[in-house]
């Protein structure tokens, strides 16, 4: 396993990229299909951020630590919105329903759900802190 990267990034839509990059190093030892599932999970954790945890850009603060094994990587995610457990609410049924039936949201904790193999969520202190563990495609 590599050696935990950990970066703080600002909760600005416009800070994704910086995010996506750091992805892209740390996890650079990873096939291209398993780092584009890490990008696209930490985008939807991040937007949640911004857009309902912060209610929008701001200059708060996210963390992201990143360690990359030979089985999966290990994503911890941070930030200090109000207290929100994404797991309480997943809801799986929506991907059930067809299109014009389906409820207009959700599918983003659903994806995290499915392409992880173990989640967590806890509140340490001020941060809500989940951590995910992405497996490796044979």
């Amino acid at each position: 396993m590599t050696t935990p990267e950990r970066r703080r990034f600002s909760a600005r839509l416009a800070e994704f990229d910086a995010i996506a990059t750091f992805i892209e190093t740390a996890c650079g030892e990873m096939k291209d299909e398993e780092r584009l599932r890490i990008v696209l999970i930490v985008e939807e954790l991040f937007a949640n951020s911004v857009n309902h945890g912060y209610c929008g850009d701001s200059d708060q603060p996210v963390w992201l630590t990143l360690s990359a094994g030979e089985e999966d990587c290990h994503v911890v995610y941070e930030d200090c919105a109000p207290e929100y457990d994404p797991f309480a609410v997943v809801d799986t049924s929506s991907t059930e329903a067809d299109v014009d039936t389906r409820r207009v949201g959700g599918l983003g904790l659903v994806l995290l759900v499915e392409l992880s193999t173990s989640r967590s969520y806890q509140r340490r202190g001020t941060h809500n802190v989940v951590e995910l563990r992405i497996p490796h495609r044979k």
